[in-house]
């Protein structure tokens, strides 16, 4: 990371938080594509409407640069840190994988009237090509990565009907960049044995199996840590939390806001949700600068929710800081707002700086592997489970079952957690509120007059 200035943040009573932690259900809006490339098998289901899908970004407190990170738990040796080669191209050299087949399942939000996440799908097609022609595979014994998808189109039938495949087809592990549907697939899998690693979800019903479930992100940062720390930072006295007005955003937010923001000595919080089928926010924003007050200004929603929320603070003349998840932006907010985003800070829960080893190379394996693919939000995320999996597995070296697979996940020791800094070690101790969080890490920076990150801070709720 180019810059790490100290956030430090108070780790929470364990108890105070139980209640709170059950009802983060943030996940990242999602979408997909179904064409198939090499390694990728597609389970077909049929589309419906849903209700938009929303999400949470990641936390807060310094860290080192990749691979050096002590924060977590532990130390990073040299062999751990693992990929870029020698030659100075990020790929590294070709390291094929040798073994036989490993076949495991992908889940996806797939495509429906609320949601489009191709780009999860097709960053992933693009990391199993890269892990079985530059990753050396999975294990000691090399073996090649294929990747079943089953997308969950929004529909909780499609996603039960998900659940069926992963425990009827022997499925030993789930592997999940983010989703807005996960019970219905995940009660089933878990009730199975077979463990479940992923990118970023608070899920209610994943949260009681950390023994089974890995998560890459910290998935309470966004909606908390990160606007509690930044407010004391910039000196704000009252923040309020703008947040799209969905039970899985609205309610974690009003739990958890005001006990992180009294943790941290933050000032005080006010939450105001918005309903994600308001046309405009200019009333709601309005209302809540003269009776609140606000000197920050935080927002939590997908990029259309955030765009009305920044143009209505923009229209008020509002002074204060303004912040958002990395949900909030995309190219669509950037076409949208234009200029009106420099100055915004944006967290992350995968970093997204040029000059991190980890994000080069993932841009260097998208422009090998597909161009199309736009290097911001959900399509790091898939590189994040996708490498963060490659590493815990380089050492493995026994009977790929789940159970087996499970313990050499939970007792391995810390690895570099790919593009923040950090590290990740899933023995539920990164996060104390979130036992299947692997890491506390995340990232945050500010926007420029076009709308992209300048310097990078990697930080840590811990």
């Amino acid at each position: 990371m180019s810059e790490r200035t100290p956030i430090k943040m108070k780790r929470l009573p364990v108890m105070r938080c139980v209640a709170v932690v059950t009802a983060l259900a943030l996940t990242a809006a999602a979408c997909g594509s179904d064409d198939d490339e090499a390694d990728v098998a597609s389970t077909p289901a049929e589309t419906s409407s849903a209700a938009p899908e929303t999400a949470a970004s990641a936390p807060v407190a310094t860290e080192a640069g990749p691979g050096t990170s002590t924060a977590d738990s532990g130390t990073v040796s040299e062999s751990e840190s693992t990929t870029a080669g020698e030659s100075g191209d990020p790929l590294g050299e070709p390291n094929p994988a040798t073994g036989e087949e490993l076949k495991l399942m992908y889940m996806w939000s797939g495509v429906s009237p609320a949601v489009d996440n191709s780009a999860d799908l097709a960053a992933m097609k693009a990391m199993v090509q890269y892990i079985n022609e530059y990753g050396g595979g999975i294990g000691t014994d090399h073996r090649k990565l294929v990747l079943d998808d089953c997308p969950t189109n929004s529909d909780t039938a499609v996603a039960a009907a998900c659940g069926s495949t992963i425990v009827d087809g022997g499925y030993p592990m789930v592997l999940i960049n983010t989703s807005g549907e996960i019970e219905p697939w995940a009660t089933p899998t878990l009730a199975a044995g077979i463990p479940i690693f992923v990118f970023s979800s608070s899920d209610a019903s994943i949260l009681g199996s950390p023994d089974l479930v890995f998560a890459m992100s910290n998935p309470a940062a966004g909606i908390a840590y990160f606007p509690a720390a930044l407010a004391k930072e910039v000196g704000a006295g009252k923040t309020t939390i703008d947040v799209i007005d969905v039970p899985a955003a609205s309610g974690p937010v009003q739990a958890l806001a005001p006990m992180i923001f009294e943790q941290a000595g933050a000032g005080e919080v006010n939450t105001l949700p918005i309903s994600p089928t308001a046309p405009d926010h200019s009333s709601d924003i309005q209302a809540e600068l003269q009776s609140f007050g606000p000197d920050y200004v935080h927002i939590i929603g997908n990029p259309a929710y955030c765009s009305l929320s920044i143009r209505a603070l923009r229209d008020a003349d509002f002074k204060g800081t303004i912040s958002g998840i990395s949900n909030c932006i995309d190219a669509a907010a950037k076409e949208q707002l234009g200029a009106d985003l420099e100055g915004v800070y944006i967290s992350y829960s995968a970093g997204e700086d040029p000059a991190d080893p980890d994000y080069a190379q993932f841009l260097s394996i998208i422009d090998k592997y597909d161009s199309s693919i736009v290097p911001n939000g959900t399509p790091v995320g898939a590189y994040v489970v996708l490498e963060s999996f490659r590493r815990v597995m380089e050492d493995y070296s026994g009977d790929y079952t789940s159970a087996d697979l499970a313990s050499h996940i939970r007792n391995h020791g810390p690895l570099p957690h790919p593009t923040t800094g950090g590290t990740f070690q899933c023995n539920s101790q990164a996060l104390a509120i979130v036992p299947i969080a692997c890491t506390s890490a995340f990232a945050y920076s500010q926007l420029d007059a076009e709308g992209n990150p300048t310097t990078f801070t990697g930080a840590s709720a811990s």
